[in-house]
């Protein structure tokens, strides 16, 4: 099994190739960012990647056991969640998700 920080740097380098994404700092970690907007980023602490996907969708992958939610000072993240398991497919569609839904908030 391919380790978690592994595959998120491989599917960074896939992120930045699209129009409009880039790096930027989120939670004292790198993150990707389109439209100036943070949309993931790597969790080196919780050792998973944690996305910002519409809040029905972030609930809908909590319930089916593919994330986890986010808090923050004890206050729950509606809209991240974090991805426990390295599983590459996943990961490359919830990322792809994340950029679209963060993209189409910048208006």
């Amino acid at each position: 099994m391919v380790a978690a920080q592994e595959l998120y740097d491989d599917l960074v380098m896939e992120q930045l190739a699209r129009p409009g994404v880039s790096l930027g700092r989120m939670f004292h970690s790198e993150g990707l960012r389109v439209g100036g907007k943070v949309y993931a980023f790597f969790s080196t602490s919780r050792d998973r990647v944690v996305l910002k996907l519409p809040a029905a969708r972030a609930a809908s992958l909590v319930a089916d056991g593919t994330a986890e939610v986010m808090q923050m000072g004890g206050r729950r993240m509606r809209e991240w969640v974090g991805l426990p398991e390295p599983e590459e497919e996943t990961w490359r569609g919830l990322l792809g998700e994340a950029a679209a839904y963060v993209e189409s908030l910048a208006g």
